[in-house]
């Protein structure tokens, strides 16, 4: 009983000091402030890190656009004029068929031996065209009226803004310089995937068909299967 007598005292003597209201609010301030500094720490790094992230992907989507290109054109055998200045009456369908989403600038039509163990027949016509924010291209046979082979549109890259951005940036234009011989074509493609946090990739490159125009009719492609 003694022992618990002097337990109970200690606990009825023991002081009572504490924090005043004052000195919570000064607290919790503090804290505060601490808190949202390290919060806009972490908000700015996630932020360069998606930054990044977008600007790598959108890299990835430009260069494979500009590698898959860069092949049909260095076999190219003919390379037909995406952007001709001024522009022939009637325009050819290669450059202007605005109902199939052929734009001058926009559109590019090969005649190429990429590939050609693989194909049969080896030799085909390649069309490239920018619709709805993609590299879009399709392959046919020179004979295609006959053999019926004609593939369809397919996707290449995502997110390529040559004809959303304002003013719009043609993504086919050839060299004009006559000691190239029209052999030379430019190539530009502007890519983004995110619309909110990423920033615009550019790639620009100049591809020479090392075959062109050379002992193929300038013809061979011209005449366009159905979409």
């Amino acid at each position: 009983m003694r022992r618990l007598a002097v337990a109970v005292r200690r606990l009825r003597d023991r002081p009572e000091d504490g924090f005043t209201l004052l000195e919570l609010t000064v607290a919790l301030l503090i804290m505060g402030v601490i808190a949202a500094a390290v919060t806009s720490v972490l908000y700015s790094v996630q932020r360069t890190y998606e930054r990044e992230s977008y600007r790598s992907q959108s890299n990835d989507q430009a260069r494979l656009a500009v590698e898959q290109l860069d092949r049909e054109i260095r076999s190219g055998n003919l390379l037909y004029d995406p952007d001709p200045n001024p522009q022939p009456v009637p325009c050819p369908l290669w450059v202007c068929d605005t109902t199939n989403h052929i734009f001058p600038g926009m559109a590019l039509l090969v005649y190429t031996q990429n590939n050609a163990t693989t194909h049969s027949p080896g030799n085909r016509c390649v069309q490239w065209r920018i619709y709805q924010n993609q590299l879009q291209v399709r392959d046919w046979s020179p004979e295609w009226r006959n053999d019926g082979i004609v593939d369809a549109f397919r996707v290449v890259a995502d997110n390529v803004l040559n004809q959303s951005l304002s003013p719009q940036v043609k993504a086919f234009q050839r060299d004009t310089d006559q000691a190239k011989g029209g052999r030379a074509m430019k190539i530009t493609v502007i890519a983004n995937v995110s619309s909110v946090g990423g920033s615009n990739v550019t790639i620009q490159q100049e591809i020479t068909g090392r075959d062109t125009e050379y002992g193929y009719p300038s013809s061979v492609c011209v005449d366009i299967p159905p979409y």
